[in-house]
């Protein structure tokens, strides 16, 4: 069975909400381990997320570093990349198939209005509802887009997962984006290669 287009519209929309979030690695439909995850609830059955992004978040560094770099002991804040992931549930058949929510750091669901309550949603996982009587999308500066009729009901908890969670995460979007890339410099090259001509000198 294909994706429905709803379906494929609601993971643009969560991939343009992880953009507003920070994320400066967006994609879909990216494979996660879950190799030393717990699993949070009968819900959490899948090992790919609808849209996947990584972003930073700051955190304090530890007292022993700080002191090990001559700050004397100052606080100060660090930057570590962290996974934010939306999976998209458009029906509650779908939504009762399960979902995976304890592979990032951070995790959405994202369905029409009211299709879910929130305390149906795992704990710990935000709810994002989509109100497509409401909904308009447009860049208001550098990296920010306006998306109305997209609220988020509730907010998720940081989940701290495995540092090769987040590598195995970053490194198949970067090869993703690779190839692409690679295909796209392809098609530029043989577009504006000159034609060869030969002289039979």
């Amino acid at each position: 069975m294909g994706e429905s287009d709803l379906h494929s519209f609601l993971k643009k929309v969560g991939a343009a909400f992880l953009l507003n979030q920070g994320c400066f690695l967006v994609d879909t439909e990216v494979p996660l381990t879950r190799f030393g995850q717990r699993r949070i609830g009968e819900l959490d059955n899948h090992h790919i997320i609808d849209v996947c992004g990584v972003g930073e978040r700051l955190s304090r560094a530890p007292r022993a570093l700080t002191l090990e770099e001559g700050l004397g002991g100052y606080t100060c804040e660090v930057a570590e990349n962290v996974l934010r992931g939306v999976e998209v549930k458009i029906s509650r058949s779908d939504f009762r198939g399960g979902l995976i929510c304890s592979g990032c750091n951070y995790h959405y669901v994202l369905t029409p209005m009211r299709l879910v309550s929130p305390w149906e949603v795992p704990r710990g996982v935000g709810l994002i509802e989509f109100n497509r009587y409401k909904f308009s999308a447009e860049n208001i500066e550098e990296g920010r887009i306006r998306l109305r009729g997209v609220k988020v009901v509730r907010k998720p908890t940081f989940r701290r997962v495995n540092h090769y969670q987040v590598d195995n995460a970053t490194a198949h979007i970067v090869r993703k984006t690779s190839e692409q890339a690679m295909k796209d410099a392809l098609q530029e090259i043989l577009k504006a290669a000159p034609p060869l001509v030969y002289s039979a000198n």
